[in-house]
């Protein structure tokens, strides 16, 4: 028996193109052309809206594709053949442009290096009893990843350098740690330069605070940072380590990969505050110290042998 849908399911492809072409062959037509039309398509890709995708994109350099095809309400392959075609822009990353040292400065990094190596290799017991510390700024505001650093540039313009934002809601923190755990976070007021009569005075508070924590001072052995200061002005440091029985081990300038806290402390608490806003510099202060509470001993030791790797 056939019922009404079977008819209903036969006229829909009898208006399929297929049996539509098919049936005007019968009657006669021979053109494969299709019919003239009144009116043509709509044409997206205009001058106009090459223009106000210029203007949006000079406007914010790191807009994303996704983002300029809901603004102007067009595909993303469109926009995508736009910004590329017409514009001729690509999205990269800002770098950061290391310093390029002089020859002093090199022969320097090989001599404190070798230094370090043949302190280490002569009493291993040192990398137990190494004290580091550095400084390095705390925003109350982290970028979620790098990849927030790509911006559109055009063909044949220079790569941007990357930046720091100005960010009034910032701190200085000044770590102190060994090879177990974080011994002492310093926080710098605002307001306050970090020159040498100040970093005596932080000197001897951690002396205090390190006094807590030790019964061996006299046998520890420090590092300072010298990337950021001249000697001179670190005379007063080294006298003070001399009066506190501290060995000093160099660090020479520009040598972020001679220190732990540049290449593990500093990029590591920044990961884990990335992404993170902080209403004030007490909220920030709080989580930092939480973030390092949850850093392990073995942490801590596998930063201090990279400095044999």
């Amino acid at each position: 028996m056939v019922t009404d849908d079977f008819f209903a399911e036969c006229n829909l492809w009898a208006e399929h193109p297929c049996f539509v072409g098919t049936k005007k062959f019968k009657g006669g037509r021979e053109s494969v052309r299709d019919d003239e039309r009144c009116g043509k398509g709509r044409e997206v890709r205009t001058p106009e809206l090459v223009g106000k995708i210029r203007t949006f994109v000079d406007e914010d350099r790191r807009v994303s594709i996704e983002t300029i095809s809901e603004q102007f309400e067009v595909s993303v392959g469109t926009v995508h053949n736009i910004v590329h075609d017409e514009l001729n822009m690509r999205k990269i990353c800002a770098k950061f442009v290391p310093r390029v040292l002089s020859d002093e400065q090199k022969e320097r990094h090989v001599s404190d290096s070798r230094e370090m190596v043949e302190l280490i290799n002569s009493d291993p017991r040192v990398l137990m009893v190494l004290v580091t510390c550095d400084e390095s700024w705390i925003y109350c505001y982290e970028l979620k990843t790098k990849s927030q650093s790509f911006q559109w540039k055009h063909l044949g313009t220079p790569r941007p350098k990357a930046r720091q934002s100005k960010v009034t809601l910032k701190r200085m923190m000044i770590p102190f740690f060994d090879n177990k755990s974080m011994i002492y976070i310093l926080w710098v007021p605002s307001g306050q330069t970090v020159n040498k009569e100040y970093y005596v005075e932080v000197l001897r508070e951690f002396r205090k605070r390190f006094r807590c924590k030790s019964q061996h001072c006299s046998n520890r052995v420090g590092g300072i940072s010298t990337r950021k200061c001249t000697r001179p002005q670190l005379y007063p440091c080294f006298q003070l380590f001399d009066e506190m029985g501290i060995k000093t081990v160099h660090h020479p300038p520009y040598s972020p990969d001679l220190a732990p806290c540049d290449f593990w402390l500093f990029s590591k608490l920044k990961d884990n505050l990335s992404g993170s806003r902080f209403e004030t510099i007490e909220e920030m202060k709080e989580v930092v110290t939480r973030v390092t509470d949850t850093f392990t001993p073995e942490d801590f030791q596998g930063a201090f042998q990279k400095l044999l790797e």
